[in-house]
């Protein structure tokens, strides 16, 4: 039985855009297309003429369920894949992963395994099956969508690159409450290159008239009956089929009662099939329908269902029978009296618990548990939404999970006898408590929620060891809120609350001495770790030993303990042999930090391409390897290497955070090539996509925000940055972001006495000291090289400058730190040219000269960086300490944009040639008039012509530039 679907109207222009996006989809190039509009404005049949004109070899179409029973994680894409495979069975190494998706295809993957492997499978599964010929996805009704899928489909528009793919998906846009979570998904899903929006508006007139002459078999409507038709309608094709179907004895009043024309015309035994089939929703599965039907033999059954299909009120979708639209299925079930509201559910519950042959069982015990909830049997509704919980738990569909566990805590309320109901199930009211906590935790974004939880939970046991639990779990909700000293109180009671020798105390101190370690409690964390691995040991807890031995690794102060390393590789191996895929993966990073701070630049890049490695054969690069592939990005800059940096970058573009990431690199390579503003597009970008995030990487952001305030000039701004960074700063311990703070900091106070302000510049020199607190981090290599690069900015003096940058050029050479070795010679250049060091910085100069050709990149760095030096180095012949002064007060970036202004050129073409923005030109100009005290660019060059700054300047320059050594 197929539908007849019907005249295509209208919508000539938007099926060229989707079969246009299915041709570049088709060369390898996966295309996303979301199809918005209206109820009935004609998403469904403009994918109906898609489908049947695509190219593509494959096609598959799975609908997001619409129940008020709650919904069936990743139902659109079970439905999809479910055909799929029938065609093409996946891999045996897919199938496990899979499986979770689709129990058909045997036993699930390990279950210590989390929803990136899910992920990754189902993108590569479509990666194959779209190899041969290319696949049409479509996924209907996205307003209706669960969380998971949400994510997912996000996940595949992000990451189906060079793959022969087009996902589209519909979206009922009048569904779209304030507060509708797909409002924030939308912009996220539009975001790619690869990504179009389709939006579907009512019929004009003469697009009405074709429909109704269409359904009328040719005759157009008269003028009068035509605006009559266009106004009533308002241009919707779903009403407009409505109403040129309805008889001529008038119009009814309500769009309810027009939409039920077509059904009332049918045989009351029709309308009673229909009614039925409306209560499971939009969709029906054809075995469920029957076995609800069951009064009526297999033939009347199909013959109602022939004339459903024939009036356009049902269409076949698969094994489903959908409405032909969803304000159709609305009104037919609105338009049942309420006892047959009741017998029909109680149909249901009767069918569904004896079991519906080819229904998928996540959706049986849900529609199980709303049908029964419907009718009050909230017994049963409690026992299928149990099963519908666990069901959501092993497909990682965590925010399902969490919301069937909330009702089953209102349904709680709602027993008479609770625990009779709940004992056979192995339930208890603090095990719902404890389910719902640890699902918020989980879900990510429902940290709040998390607490209340585990409040109430603690708040309502008497037993020490079921409050540690909610304790436990408490903690790593405070944790995920960034609320680290609280969750450390939160694990210290939980571990009061433990008996001794009980084995939950492992885990607990384990969490402990992972918390320590980022917060600077490094001595206090290896303790902690030593403690847990000894236990662990001792007990046989080989997971929790491989933790510990990683958490004991990276608290070794690293730098001087030659113990850190084999403690992490062990750690990462016996992680590795027990299928601890977080475990390991935090291992291999560790590895690389432990390089890092040793200056061992080349091999911390080994390390971060061994973690991306392990992502690919692990099958998760894509989900996992998008911040190592970052870090990757930043060790390659270091080495000098910026077109690979760039290249690395490119292949990577995942979430939110790691797209902020991705962006916090690419600034520093801007700001490496002295693009300003280049920089600062890339550094807002990257602060807009970590906010509210990350504690540690949103204090680097403002580190990285500083740099390029201090290099554009805009020194207010930066001010206010760099009083954010102290008092945040201030309020804890130091961290290993306190090392690359200082640096920015010293930077500011550099510019600030260069721009006249030396009171707040020494304001500012006295509050970085916060900075330098006591920390082993400050003794590793590493630390020691930005300490050395921070005083060198704070130095007054052009000799003591020299001397810092001198020492800071030492502990970085023949390391193959090209370009960090590059920015310190610069510095170092320019600091023994203002010192009167001339022999040394014609030195250093020689030197830069020959580092410039050791960095890989398209940028004009010689003329950035090399050019401007020339001069200063030629014109120093030793002597004086002190480097030239200039006149006016005025600094050597504002002497050179007087200069270029004298010479006639507007804020854009200076901007250009001193590598700034034209607004930091602007800031620049005001300044020094006030200097010159003239009040327009006229003077102002008048006066500088007679200070004798015309081009070419011999002056300092740059010298706002901070370079991004840090």
């Amino acid at each position: 039985m197929t539908s007849t679907p019907t005249a295509f109207i209208g919508r000539g222009p938007h099926l060229a855009h989707l079969l246009a996006e299915t041709d570049l989809a088709a060369r390898g190039d996966a295309r996303t297309t979301l199809v918005l509009g209206d109820a009935g404005v004609g998403k469904t049949r403009l994918l109906q003429e898609y489908l049947g004109r695509t190219p593509l070899a494959r096609t598959a179409v799975g609908a997001c369920l619409e129940t008020s029973g709650g919904t069936v994680a990743f139902a659109p894409f079970a439905a999809a894949l479910r055909h799929l495979v029938r065609e093409v069975p996946p891999a045996p190494a897919r199938a496990g992963a899979l499986a979770r998706l689709l129990p058909e295809l045997g036993t699930a993957a390990a279950p210590d395994e989390d929803r990136t492997r899910l992920f990754e499978a189902v993108l590569s599964y479509l990666e194959d099956t779209s190899a041969d010929g290319g696949l049409a996805l479509v996924i209907e009704d996205l307003h209706w969508a669960d969380a998971s899928t949400r994510d997912l489909l996000l996940f595949l528009a992000r990451n189906l690159g060079p793959a022969p793919v087009h996902l589209v998906a519909t979206v009922r846009t009048d569904d779209l409450h304030r507060t509708h979570p797909l409002r924030r998904l939308l912009p996220d899903l539009e975001r790619p290159a690869r990504a179009t929006r389709l939006d579907l508006g009512p019929f004009d007139r003469e697009e009405v008239a074709a429909q109704a002459a269409a359904l009328r078999g040719g005759a157009r409507p008269d003028p009068r009956t035509l605006d009559l038709l266009y106004e009533r309608s308002g241009g919707s094709p779903l009403f407009v089929e409505a109403l040129v179907s309805a008889p001529d004895d008038g119009l009814p009043d309500t769009s309810r009662d027009l939409l039920l024309r077509a059904v009332d015309r049918l045989p009351d035994t029709d309308r009673a099939v229909l009614g039925l089939a409306a209560l499971s929703g939009v969709r029906v599965h054809h075995a469920l329908l029957a076995a609800v039907a069951a009064d009526l033999s297999e033939d009347d059954l199909d013959g109602v269902l022939r004339r459903a299909v024939d009036a356009r009120v049902l269409r076949v979708a698969g094994e489903d029978y959908g409405f032909g639209h969803a304000l159709l299925a609305e009104a037919v079930r609105e338009d049942l009296l309420p006892g047959q509201r009741v017998r029909g559910h109680r149909r249901y519950v009767a069918a569904l618990e004896a079991g519906v042959p080819g229904l998928a069982e996540p959706e049986r015990v849900l529609r199980l548990a709303h049908h029964a909830d419907a009718v009050h049997d909230h017994p049963r509704a409690f026992a299928a939404l149990w099963a519908a919980a666990g069901h959501a738990a092993d497909a990682f569909a965590h925010p399902e999970r969490l919301a069937a566990v909330e009702r089953l805590l209102e349904l709680w309320e709602l027993l008479p006898d609770p625990e009779a109901v709940a004992a056979p199930l192995g339930v208890t009211r603090g095990r719902l408590l404890l389910d719902a906590a640890r699902a918020a935790v989980q879900t990510g974004g429902s940290s709040h929620e998390a607490l209340r939880y585990t409040a109430e939970g603690e708040a309502q046991t008497a037993d020490p060891v079921a409050r540690a639990g909610f304790l436990l779990l408490r903690s790593q909700a405070l944790k995920a809120l960034h609320r680290r000293a609280e969750s450390l109180e939160t694990l210290d009671e939980a571990s009061a609350l433990l008996p001794e020798g009980h084995p939950d105390h492992i885990a607990v101190s384990g969490a402990r001495a992972a918390l320590l370690y980022p917060q600077g409690r490094e001595e206090e964390a290896g303790r902690a770790a030593r403690e847990v691995l000894d236990r662990a040991r001792a007990a046989g807890d080989r997971h929790s030993e491989a933790d510990a031995l990683i958490t004991l690794g990276s608290a070794l102060e690293v730098g001087r303990a030659d113990g850190s390393l084999p403690l992490l590789t062990e750690g990462i191996a016996r992680a590795r042999d027990l299928g601890m895929v977080d475990t390991e993966l935090r291992g291999l990073n560790n590895i690389a930090v432990h390089h890092l701070y040793r200056l061992e630049w080349h091999e911390c890049l080994r390390a971060e391409r061994d973690l991306l490695d392990r992502c690919a054969e692990l099958g998760i690069l894509r989900t996992r390897g998008p911040l190592p592939g970052t870090e990757t990005a930043g060790a390659l800059l270091d080495l000098g290497r910026m077109r690979e940096a760039e290249e690395v970058l490119a292949g990577f573009s995942g979430g939110r955070l790691d797209e902020g990431t991705r962006r916090f690199v690419l600034a520093e390579i801007r700001l490496a090539q002295r693009d300003i503003a280049g920089a600062r597009e890339h550094w807002e970008q990257s602060a807009g996509a970590v906010r509210d995030t990350d504690t540690h990487l949103y204090a680097s952001v403002d580190q990285l925000g500083l740099r390029v305030l201090t290099a554009e000039g805009d020194l207010e701004a930066a001010l206010e940055t760099a009083h954010r960074m102290i008092a945040r700063e201030g309020e804890g311990l130091p961290t290993q972001s306190s090392l690359n703070g200082l640096g920015p900091l010293a930077g500011l106070v550099r510019a600030l006495r260069r721009a006249g302000r030396v009171e707040e510049a020494e304001g500012l020199a006295g509050r970085v000291g916060v900075f330098l607190r006591p920390s082993p981090w400050w003794t590793t290599p590493y630390g020691e090289l930005r300490r050395a690069q921070a005083r060198a900015r704070l130095a007054a003096e052009p000799a003591e400058c020299l001397d810092r940058w001198e020492r800071a050029l030492a502990m970085v050479r023949g390391k193959g730190l090209h370009l960090e070795e590059f920015l310190l010679l610069e510095e170092a250049c320019r600091a023994a040219a203002e010192a009167g060091e001339g022999a040394r910085a014609r030195e250093l100069f020689g030197a830069l000269e020959e580092g410039v050709g050791l960095l890989d990149t398209d940028a004009p760095l010689r003329e950035r960086y090399v050019e401007p030096l020339r001069a200063v180095v030629g014109g120093s012949r030793g002597g004086s300490r002190r480097g030239p002064r200039l006149p006016a007060g005025l600094t050597p970036r504002e002497a050179e944009v007087l200069a270029q202004a004298a010479a006639g050129l507007g804020n854009a073409e200076i901007g250009e040639r001193l590598f700034i923005s034209a607004k930091t030109v602007s800031v620049h100009m005001s300044n020094l008039m006030g200097k010159l005290g003239v009040s327009n660019r006229h003077a102002a060059g008048v006066k500088a012509r007679e200070l004798g700054l015309t081009p070419p300047v011999g002056l300092t320059p740059p010298g706002g530039l901070t370079p991004p050594a840090e």
